[in-house]
């Protein structure tokens, strides 16, 4: 397995500025990690003027990082942090193909179980390590992330292997103060937290409120119990098995987060 080994992460890119990216770019810039972000026009311009405001239950701060539109002006990338949504990787990965070309390695924050697999069927090489975040962010407006709890990422090899380059970004997150963990199963944390996102978040969007009313509908919770019970048996078909004490552990673990609007 090529790729990094400890010690040897010298230069980051972070790919989006938005609520996971602002959020976790910002935290490792200011531990003095060597950050870019490759970010949308407006938010070049508010960020290179403005700087990048973090608004957190533990710590405010406002940070001056280097911004690109492009990748063309950076010479040579360690680690590419995938941080936009889904839907926007397919238009990251030839901006960023280069990078990876030169030898970058790509740590993903998608929420969902196949962005990893996209990115190995675009470059044809071993170049991805996987990751799931989680935290209770939003994007109050470009160049400003209001953090209000959790901050912690999983990272792992898709085969389950405990790699030099899996070890040196755990060590490189967690030297900047984030909580962060090894796995040797990352797709399976992919599909356990797929359980929350499949259920929760299209019920508290369609329905306009935040999870505290499904939490309190006997209903509600009845078709949180039923999704997630999908979920699981698409996931064996995929050699994934999921606990079935899931389903309640995910109902009762959102408590804590009765007062959120989801971000979907």
């Amino acid at each position: 397995m090529g790729g990094l080994k400890a010690d040897e992460i010298k230069k980051v890119l972070v790919v989006g500025a938005d609520a996971v990216g602002g959020y976790f770019g910002g935290i490792l810039f200011k531990a003095g990690v060597d950050i870019t972000f490759l970010v949308r026009p407006q938010t070049f311009e508010l960020i290179s003027k403005n700087g990048l405001k973090i608004e957190s239950h533990q710590e405010d701060f406002l940070i001056h990082p280097p911004v690109v539109q492009n990748t063309a002006e950076l010479e040579f990338i360690d680690l590419i942090i995938l941080a936009v949504k889904c839907y926007d990787i397919y238009a990251v990965f030839p901006e960023i193909s280069a990078l990876v070309e030169k030898g970058a390695i790509i740590l993903t924050l998608q929420n969902g179980v196949r962005t990893e697999d996209e990115i190995l069927s675009f470059y044809q090489k071993d170049c991805v390590v996987a990751g799931v975040a989680f935290i209770t962010s939003r994007l109050e407006k470009p160049g400003h992330i209001v953090h209000s709890r959790r901050g912690m990422i999983t990272v792992g090899e898709l085969k389950g292997e405990k790699s030099p380059r899996s070890t040196a970004i755990n060590a490189l997150l967690a030297g900047a103060g984030i909580s962060s963990r090894l796995t040797s199963k990352i797709r399976q944390k992919k599909w356990e937290k797929l359980c929350w996102n499949a259920t929760f978040n299209p019920l508290s969007v369609i329905l306009k409120h935040p999870i505290s009313l499904i939490l309190k509908n006997p209903h509600l919770t009845q078709i949180v119990r039923e999704g997630i019970s999908e979920v699981g048996a698409v996931a064996s078909k995929e050699g994934i098995t999921l606990d079935p004490k899931i389903i309640e552990a995910t109902i009762s673990g959102s408590y804590d987060l009765k007062d959120f609007y989801t971000s979907m």
